[in-house]
């Protein structure tokens, strides 16, 4: 019996055809990350993901590079948001976030949602 996570990588390889699969495993092994992939496609990170070690692509994280951190240090502690970190380097929040931890940045405190 297949578990739930393999019938919807299937099914997700099914839907998008074998042509744009394996398109999207020759753009995985080259260094494109899944996030930016799944964004493209309008998918899951996670479903993308499984499809894509279901066709032998190893996934690893993205390193952030010593001058990066440096880099998003300076620009965070100039006043640059999170967020325009995050779109800036190509990385999710908990890796900007985990980035000037350990350059010792004191993280803001996040700013209020505004109700509408």
């Amino acid at each position: 019996m297949s578990t739930p996570d393999a019938y919807r990588s299937h099914e997700l390889s099914k839907r998008l055809g074998s042509v744009k699969v394996a398109e999207l495993v020759q753009r995985a092994k080259t260094g494109e990350s899944v996030r930016s992939l799944a964004r493209e496609l309008g998918v899951a990170n996670s479903a993308l993901t499984r499809m894509l070690r279901e066709q032998g692509v190893q996934i690893s994280k993205r390193k952030v590079s010593d001058e990066e951190a440096a880099a998003m240090a300076r620009d965070y502690e100039a006043g640059r948001t999170m967020s325009e970190l995050e779109k800036e380097y190509g990385l999710s929040h908990g890796a900007v976030l985990r980035s000037l931890h350990r350059s010792g940045v004191e993280t803001r405190a996040r700013a209020p949602r505004r109700r509408h």
